[in-house]
């Protein structure tokens, strides 16, 4: 694996012990928080959710199909933690917040048609990557 290993205190460090205010999104595997990293990148930390049943052996397969994953219009893995209390997997981040929010967002300028259609077509060149393209 080419990726990174963190040590979970490291985790605990650049996300500022999972803090609340560093938040930035939540879903059906976990929650992501803002990291700063101790080379000055700013990092995306997925904290996966507890009892996926997924094992260490399980875990590190999928961390080395997901490392070598790389497009222009997918987020790349920084790195990962394995520890008895937690999985986590680093990505790198994207500034701008999520797509979700552009499109629902309050307070937020309406998408373009045009803007619309570069997202898509973005969105559509990462899928035909992962689907025909990528040889992991």
């Amino acid at each position: 694996m080419g990726q990174i290993l963190f040590s979970y205190d490291t985790v605990l460090e650049i996300t500022d012990g999972f803090s609340s205010k560093n938040v930035i999104g939540e879903g059906g595997f976990g929650c992501v928080y803002k990291a700063f990293m101790p080379d000055g990148r700013i990092g995306a930390v997925k904290l996966l959710k507890a009892g996926g049943g997924q094992g260490e052996r399980e875990f590190r397969a999928e961390v080395d199909i997901i490392s070598r994953i790389h497009h222009r219009h997918l987020v790349s893995l920084i790195g990962y933690c394995i520890s008895e209390q937690q999985r986590v997997l680093i990505y790198e981040f994207v500034p701008n917040g999520n797509l979700s929010h552009h499109m629902h967002g309050s307070g937020v300028p309406i998408l373009s048609w045009e803007k619309r259609m570069k997202i898509a077509f973005g969105a559509a060149k990462g899928l035909a990557y992962l689907h025909e393209g990528c040889k992991y």
